[in-house]
């Protein structure tokens, strides 16, 4: 036992120079590598930088809700479509997010049965994951509105494919 000791102390003396024992112990304690503090992302505490910065956004809401109505008036529904699902508020408070829920199920509903396989067709497939995170919402907060959603949802799919599902039930960041 008294030689295999002497091999490792000396296999350390000869592995790190002139550093000795005493000198690696201190040098293992130093607490001078930890440069990031582990205890600002517990996961307890842990934020969404999308939930974080809450810039309110209602004006911008609105102004989509104004020129939504205006384009339904004009019987532009696709339109209507495009320009409710452009840039949804996610992360911002619970209210601007419910008055563009709102917005895009009024669109959503302004539609003729046999006029949803071209609107969606019209759109990017950006534009169809955000439109399913509308219908999971719908399914979610409006069950007496499922019927419609499901029609629009058999055109998604179609559109989108598994892929589009899958997208939306791992992205954290809800409309």
């Amino acid at each position: 036992v008294g030689r295999d000791q002497t091999v490792i102390s000396s296999g350390i003396n000869a592995e790190y120079g002139e550093l000795g024992e005493r000198e690696m112990a201190k040098n293992v304690n130093s607490t001078q590598f930890r440069t990031v503090d582990v205890d600002a992302y517990d996961e307890e505490a842990y934020e969404d930088e999308a939930r974080v910065q809450d810039d309110s956004g209602v004006a911008e809401v609105t102004e989509r809700a104004s020129k939504v109505k205006d384009l339904l008036s004009q019987m532009k529904t696709k339109e209507a479509l495009v320009e409710a699902l452009k840039s949804p508020p996610v992360g911002r408070d619970q209210t601007v997010k419910s008055q563009n829920y709102d917005t895009v199920m009024w669109v959503l509903k302004s539609f003729k049965g046999s006029d949803i396989d071209a609107a969606v067709a019209d759109l990017s497939m950006v534009e169809v994951d955000i439109l399913m995170k509308y219908l999971y919402k719908g399914f979610s907060c409006s069950p007496d509105k499922a019927a419609n959603l499901l029609l629009w949802h058999e055109k998604v799919v179609a559109k989108g494919g598994l892929g589009s599902i899958v997208r939306v039930m791992v992205d954290r960041k809800g409309v």
